[in-house]
């Protein structure tokens, strides 16, 4: 039974222990919760003046980045050093599981003009594919290249599409202007096409 002077008698170790434990972790839980509003950005409205200065400010903190971030490496190659960094990038978005825009790089030879690479393609969706990922590969060739000046021209050809037989015939008719002994082989044996 509790009696009026066991009330002022001090509590017990344990008792002021755990009391003490609980009100440091209140503490840290408070500050740990200041510290994550501090981190977060305040959220703005699209469609608020606060808004349009926060894409000002994003902006300008991006072109800074750029500017900061952008050195000028200017060493020669040779067009073997860049089909071998070329096939190697082919082989990499193989391996990624990219096989259409390979296929499209690897449709031609890339030529090299000074700094800049040309590529001839024949159709107009093969050149949109590939300019959708050009950052990514001119990134890859100007690290391996060593030369950040390189740009890609990319010219749609619709003659070059005549160099892909994809029917029986037209692959017989271009093995024909490879090779006119074809003509004869096919007549001595009498096969058919």
């Amino acid at each position: 039974m509790e009696t009026p002077d066991s009330a002022s008698q001090p509590k017990s170790d344990k008792s002021a222990k755990t009391e003490k434990s609980s009100l440091k972790e209140k503490q840290f839980k408070k500050k740990k919760e200041a510290t994550k509003n501090q981190d977060k950005p305040k959220k703005v409205s699209g469609l608020s003046l606060r808004s349009i200065a926060a894409k000002k400010k994003h902006k300008a903190e991006q072109l800074k980045k750029k500017k900061t971030g952008d050195v000028e490496i200017l060493e020669e190659f040779t067009e073997t050093e860049l089909l071998q960094a070329w096939d190697k990038y082919i082989i990499y978005l193989k391996k990624k599981g990219r096989k259409i825009l390979a296929s499209n790089l690897a449709a031609d030879r890339p030529k090299v003009e000074g700094t800049t690479i040309e590529l001839e393609l024949p159709n107009d969706t093969m050149k949109k594919e590939i300019e959708l990922e050009q950052g990514a590969l001119m990134g890859y060739l100007k690290e391996k290249l060593k030369n950040t000046d390189l740009q890609l021209e990319i010219k749609v050809n619709e003659e070059v599409s005549k160099k892909y037989a994809f029917t029986p015939i037209e692959k017989y008719n271009k093995l024909k202007e490879k090779n006119p002994l074809v003509d004869k082989l096919k007549d001595t044996f009498d096969l058919d096409i």
